[in-house]
């Protein structure tokens, strides 16, 4: 969510299969970002992140600048760049909210921020999941999954796999509706990027990921 973004952050990247995932990774969070072309367009105070040592060398003049190097072309220094935009180095909470069914509609959060968001099947939650664990740091994480169709699996194998806490929530008015316009509001303020009767369902796992459950044991 861009608005959370106190820093702009610069795309340096030599490397074009990276810098391909990089972009289209960081439309999908909804990142706000710029591309780079020359040390002196470089906006004040800007994040770079950049693989290429001929871009550091350029910028090294620069003091104002917050440059992450990453020859590797590692997901964690990606997201390191990321915090640095909003002036920190870790997220500390995150939840997942899942509205389950045939297709699972989940919601990655952290306090107001929506990290990422998704519809499909248990493998499509589990690739975000793996990348969660993996590359953005964090203080703990929390699943929280609607006491709908196959809830209880969805919670059990989650829990295996990940051994994180995980509650179960009441689905029962979790589907934002045209008669409950004041919680609809609410919502796409903190969902701006969506539609609310669009996205019905990642509107309902948004609102289990904010909601209290029952801890699966």
């Amino acid at each position: 969510m861009e608005g959370l973004q106190r820093r702009g952050l610069l795309l340096a990247i030599y490397e074009p299969t990276w810098f391909i995932r990089v972009v289209e990774y960081l439309k999908r969070r909804g990142v706000k970002f710029y591309y780079y072309y020359s040390s002196r367009e470089v906006p004040l105070g800007s994040v770079v992140y950049t693989d290429y040592s001929v871009f550091v060398e350029e910028l090294s003049s620069r003091s104002d600048l917050t440059v992450v190097y990453d020859p590797e072309r590692n997901c964690r220094e990606l997201e390191r760049a990321i915090l640095l935009t909003r002036f920190t180095d870790s997220y500390d909470v995150i939840i997942v909210g899942i509205d389950p069914g045939q297709d699972i509609s989940y919601v990655i959060i952290s306090g107001n921020e929506l990290l990422l968001y998704g519809e499909g099947q248990l493998k499509d939650l589990e690739r975000d999941l793996d990348y969660i664990v993996e590359c953005i740091p964090h203080k703990s994480l929390k699943v929280k999954i609607g006491t709908g169709f196959n809830a209880v699996d969805t919670a059990l194998s989650i829990k295996r796999k990940y051994n994180v806490l995980v509650e179960l929530i009441d689905e029962k008015m979790s589907t934002p509706s045209v008669s409950r316009l004041d919680e609809v509001r609410f919502l796409e303020k903190r969902l701006s990027r969506l539609k609310p009767f669009r996205y019905k369902d990642i509107y309902a796992a948004y609102k289990i990921a904010i909601s209290e459950g029952v801890e699966v044991l």
